[in-house]
């Protein structure tokens, strides 16, 4: 017998091996040792099929089985192949992607002593070899373990300890996870009666008026005197009631309050599930529509306005689907929107909802993986970031993508780069379930599939409870600038709907598309700007680090106090970026609570959790963040929504600009008056008279979608045409240059001037690489075709040694 292996490698093909006499009941989808390559490497592959098959080379023999019984099904692996097929990339590759870190294990694997087991147990076989050299060594590669265990496959020895939880994979360490904590507060037993609470206010309202307040604050809160008492977060009730804990910790100490904490997005101990909320007039419109979309289509694409309520929709058909005994996935584009959904649907469905994304510890997407694989209490609805498309679904039912329009479902890099959205409809389509794609402002692909019947369509363009869409001020940067009426980057209408929102003791949120302090340091006698050395951009000023930064290798440089090239001092800074931003806010109104939300400051695990627990308590009052404020993220008290520079977004040399810069402002506008009243929108820029901003300020969707409709049909872009982007890149700039070159010719002898390039882009040298570009454009009737041609080409060109050395980057269906 012979087993197809899939190995984790970018080597194209599966791999044959001969599988031992004493191996048997091996089925495909489990995990085999196999050794690969001259130096006989050691690795944990897939196997894809067993067969008798001999085959015409002679084969290497399975080492050892890893797995009971299958951990990857069918319908995975034909994804898989889907994505592999349509990405132009290798199965490894795909493998490497979808399986967590712990079940791909390779003699390159790294292993540690789990620094949380307290006290090993003394053992009487080799393994206590390995753990005392662990201890010593403090990490051994797979083949030194084998060594020391006198093993040549020491890969089922070494997954048993890690089961065992004794030793762990190196990757697991990085970054140790913690759950995040939520304080509580609550009546003492003592104080729980009315009796009880009358006397504590009669005691307060003659020595302590404030605590008086926050203690009607609590009671208003907690409805604790009905039959329905509600959890009240610390920090909640101090923001709502103008407290601070120097007036809540008395209480505490008095025994009128006491505090408990809980895990964040954990239901109460006596949390049971819930029926869903009263649906509007509107929802339950969409909803029929949705419904009727389903019984013609697989794909539904539901444009639902911000604050309109389409997380009710999702949850409503989620409870259909799950009673009927199936499966959910709810892919989102943003691990920071899990937690609030999380709660959401925790709420409505209890312990039914698992969540998975790259931020889990290891071992937890390991644990859930392997649970949902074997059948073992797997979850009923998954909810997560686009990686959770790889589980190992048995009966899927229905997959919702909510904000489907946004660029975060595209993995740029490694490969494969696939889009989440794009493959989350193939992988309900393997399981005969339905998908839902919801947006405020749907990708003008979606909306044309739409169009042209391929996918149902169905809308919801009132907000809940009928709040008014937010009103959108522009203010003219040049005329501002004019008048002398600027802050800084600040108009004097963006500070004024500041101000005035926080005399409401409502939030404000800030949106400016550039981190850092300031892009560019500039020297004032001949323009000369620092770069960094192994790229061809300009190094970003961080100034709380007070180091100059590249934002494409990340080397870091220490500011200048000379020009490098004429020797001036004088030095000036230009632009500005989010860190700016906070200190000029700052500046402006130095009592309100200012945060800043960008890739610096959410670097740790729990770093973006407790900035978006913190402004959905009240516990921050202003906002700076990047597009990662944009998503969408749920506020109650968020009034004013200020965007310091719409010129930088439209300005972007990508045919997407003003698609991105419509849906960003769109959708960060959304953010403000999601409940009572309308929120209020200050968008600065220079051109004020740009067509997309006029459309932005009329929330006018379909407006936009015709004019952009009309540029791309005009140029031959999605969704008229499909793309392929190939990016080349070598040390030495001759030899890329000919490649490219070489590539684009063979390829223009089918397809003409749709081959475009190759382009010195304008980051030409990256990490000490010089690149080209190459764009594709493919007919949408024959872009299968036409991508095998692409292929096929690519092996004929690098077949030459001369370009081989070329590395090859393709992307497909690039954003």
């Amino acid at each position: 017998m012979y087993a197809d292996v899939i190995l984790p490698l970018a080597v194209p093909g599966r791999f044959t091996f001969r599988v031992p006499d004493t191996v048997q009941g091996l089925l495909p989808g489990m995990r085999v040792a196999v050794p690969f390559g001259r130096g006989g490497k050691l690795y944990g592959g897939l196997v894809r099929r067993v067969h008798d098959d001999d085959p015409s080379t002679a084969a290497r023999e399975i080492l050892s089985v890893l797995d009971q019984a299958p951990i990857v099904h069918e319908h995975q692996f034909l994804l898989w192949e889907r994505i592999a097929e349509h990405y132009l990339c290798t199965l490894g590759e795909v493998m490497i992607c979808a399986l967590p870190g712990q079940l791909t294990l390779s003699s390159e694997t790294r292993i540690i002593v789990n620094p949380f087991v307290l006290e090993e147990p003394r053992r009487a076989d080799r393994s206590a070899v390995l753990i005392d050299a662990l201890v010593d060594k403090e990490a051994l590669s797979m083949k030194q373990a084998g060594e020391l265990l006198g093993l040549k496959d020491p890969m089922p020895a070494i997954k048993r300890l890690i089961d065992e939880g004794i030793v762990i994979v190196e990757e697991e360490m990085r970054d140790p996870w913690k759950p995040r904590m939520l304080t509580y507060v609550r009546l003492t037993a003592a104080a729980s009666n009315e009796e009880a609470l009358h006397v504590w206010f009669d005691r307060l309202e003659k020595k302590a008026p404030k605590q008086l307040a926050l203690l009607m604050r609590y009671v208003e809160l907690s409805r604790c005197m009905s039959d329905a008492p509600l959890e009240v977060e610390k920090n909640k009730l101090l923001h709502l009631s103008g407290s601070s804990p120097a007036a809540l910790n008395p209480l505490i100490e008095k025994g009128l309050f006491e505090t408990y904490e809980r895990e964040a997005g954990m239901p109460a101990a006596e949390a049971i599930e819930k029926p869903g909320p009263t649906l509007s007039t509107a929802q339950v419109k969409a909803l029929d529509e949705v419904r009727v979309g389903f019984e013609t289509k697989d794909v539904v694409l539901l444009r639902g306005v911000t604050s309109s309520g389409k997380t009710e929709l999702f949850t409503t058909l989620i409870d259909e689907a799950v009673k009927d005994g199936g499966q959910v996935l709810y892919l989102l584009p943003e691990i920071a929107l899990t937690a609030q959904i999380i709660e959401r649907l925790r709420a409505r469905f209890g312990e039914r909802i698992a969540v998975f994304h790259s931020r889990m510890a290891p071992h937890e997407r390991a644990d859930l993986w392997l649970r949902m694989a074997h059948d073992k209490d797997a979850p009923s609805i998954v909810v997560g970031a686009r990686s959770a498309l790889f589980l190992p679904f048995d009966c899927l039912r229905l997959v919702v993508v909510d904000e489907e329009h946004d660029p975060s479902y595209k993995q740029h890099d490694p490969a494969p780069r696939y889009n989440a959205r794009d493959m989350a409809i193939v992988l309900a389509a393997l399981h005969g379930a339905k998908t839902l794609l919801g947006s405020a402002t749907p990708s003008l692909e979606s909306r044309y599939n739409a169009q042209q019947g391929k996918y149902g369509y169905a809308e919801l363009l009132a907000r809940y409870g009928d709040v008014a869409m937010p009103s959108i001020t522009l203010v003219d940067l040049r005329d501002a600038q004019r008048r002398r009426s600027m802050h800084g980057h600040f108009s004097q209408t963006l500070v004024d709907a500041i101000a005035q929102a926080l005399a409401k003791r409502e939030q404000a949120i800030l949106f400016q598309n550039r981190r850092g302090y300031v892009p560019v340091w500039q020297c004032e006698s001949c323009a000369w700007v620092p770069n960094c050395d192994h790229c061809d951009v300009s190094l970003t000023y961080h100034k709380r680090l007070h180091q100059l930064r590249c934002h494409y290798c990340g080397r870091t440089y220490p500011p200048p106090t000379q020009c490098g090239q004429c020797g001036s001092a004088r030095l000036r800074m230009i632009g500005f970026g989010t860190e700016k931003i906070e200190e000029e806010i700052s500046g402006l109104f130095p009592d309100a609570r200012i945060a800043r939300m960008d890739q610096d400051t959410v670097r740790g695990r729990q770093a973006l959790d407790r900035i978006l627990t913190g402004f959905a308590q009240g516990a921050i009052d202003i906002l700076v963040g990047t597009q990662m404020v944009t998503k969408g993220l749920d506020f109650d008290h968020v009034s004013t929504v200020g965007i310091l520079s719409a010129d930088s977004l439209l300005r972007f040399p990508d045919f997407r600009a003003h698609e991105r810069a419509f849906q960003l402002m769109a959708q960060v506008a959304g953010r403000s008056g999601r409940r009572e009243k309308p929120g209020n929108v200050v968008i600065q820029a220079f051109d004020v008279r740009h067509p997309v901003l006029d459309l932005v300020t009329r929330h006018d969707v379909e407006g936009f979608y015709a004019r952009e409709s009309e540029h791309r049909r005009a140029h031959g872009y999605p969704p008229f045409m499909r793309l392929l982007a190939l990016t080349l890149r070598h040390r030495d700039e001759e030899r890329v240059a000919a490649t490219a070159a070489a590539l684009s010719i063979t390829l223009r002898e089918r397809l003409g001037d749709r081959v475009l390039g190759p382009d010195i882009p304008a980051v030409a040298w990256v990490k000490d690489k010089h690149i080209r570009n190459l764009l594709v454009k493919l007919r949408r009737s024959a872009h299968h075709e036409e991508k095998l041609f692409v292929r096929d080409t690519i092996d004929r060109v690098f077949a030459d040694p001369v370009h081989r050395a070329v590395q090859l980057i393709t992307d497909v269906d690039p954003m």
